[in-house]
């Protein structure tokens, strides 16, 4: 006997995966503006910049280990997070503002496909501005395999952008017109000083699962003093990249529920 519900499901997440994909491809094409394209090239140019000056400070003698931990403070910290906060904390504001909220709203899948789609802009976008920058920051840095560190940066640079995008996807929804301060200060609290705690709280934070990727994968283990192996994680890889992709889920999930019931009153939609 065929299940009638099975029908109903089926289009239900074609329509969602390629909304998904329609409301990515809109975002993108938003963000080829002058302003967003002059905002992406300072973003693309500033960890070069630096490393360039810091370069100069220290007379051409920079030690390798240390300029690869500049660029990633750099790049999958602050290029990727300032990136986010600009292309994800938009998702709900954006569309109340303009009044075309209850178009969105009553399409089938709408919702979902609006945070989803915009989150997956997001990372597309913030991903190839901090690929860009790794490459000529690389080519101006001091660092012993420059492509090996190319491969670091760039993987978690991904990681990075799917992880941070997902946890400002809550503001986004919970507050969509104060997003962008409430990103920042989730960034600060959450990110910053919750994974820097040595502790089960910092469990459940990506700045941990980076830096302890970056530890690993640079064989940085027995350089690390005593008390700064507090501040990363020992075990396996593969053990953070799929925690990083379990936040990704659970963040992303909890925003599209929260989205989907979520009512907005008439004098937010103006």
């Amino acid at each position: 006997m065929n299940d009638p519900a099975a029908g109903i499901r089926a289009p239900s997440r074609f329509v969602t995966f390629a909304g998904t994909w329609t409301v990515a491809a809109f975002q993108l094409r938003r963000l080829f503006t002058r302003p967003r394209l002059a905002l992406a090239a300072v973003g693309v140019v500033f960890p070069a910049t630096v490393m360039l000056a810091a370069g100069r400070a220290a007379r051409g003698r920079l030690d390798p280990d240390l300029s690869v931990a500049m660029l990633y403070a750099l790049i999958p910290e602050a290029v990727c997070m300032l990136g986010l906060l600009v292309t994800m904390c938009p998702a709900v504001a954006d569309e109340l503002e303009r009044g075309t909220w209850p178009h969105v709203a009553v399409r089938p899948g709408g919702r979902r496909a609006l945070l989803l789609g915009t989150w997956l802009a997001a990372v597309l976008w913030t991903s190839v501005v901090a690929i860009l920058a790794t490459g000529l920051a690389l080519s101006v840095a001091n660092v012993t395999n420059p492509f090996a560190v190319a491969q670091i940066l760039v993987t978690l640079v991904l990681l990075s952008c799917a992880g941070r995008a997902a946890l400002f996807a809550l503001p986004a929804v919970v507050m969509p017109k104060r997003a962008l301060v409430a990103s920042v200060g989730v960034a600060l609290v959450v990110e910053y000083l919750a994974g820097a705690i040595p502790a089960v709280v910092n469990q459940v934070t990506v700045s941990l699962r980076l830096r302890s990727l970056l530890v690993a994968w640079m064989g940085w283990e027995q350089k690390l003093p005593t008390e700064m192996q507090l501040f990363v994680d020992p075990q396996p890889a593969w053990v953070h990249v799929l925690a990083v992709v379990a936040l990704v889920a659970v963040l992303l999930t909890a925003a599209v529920v929260i989205l989907e019931r979520r009512q907005f009153p008439p004098s937010e939609e103006i």
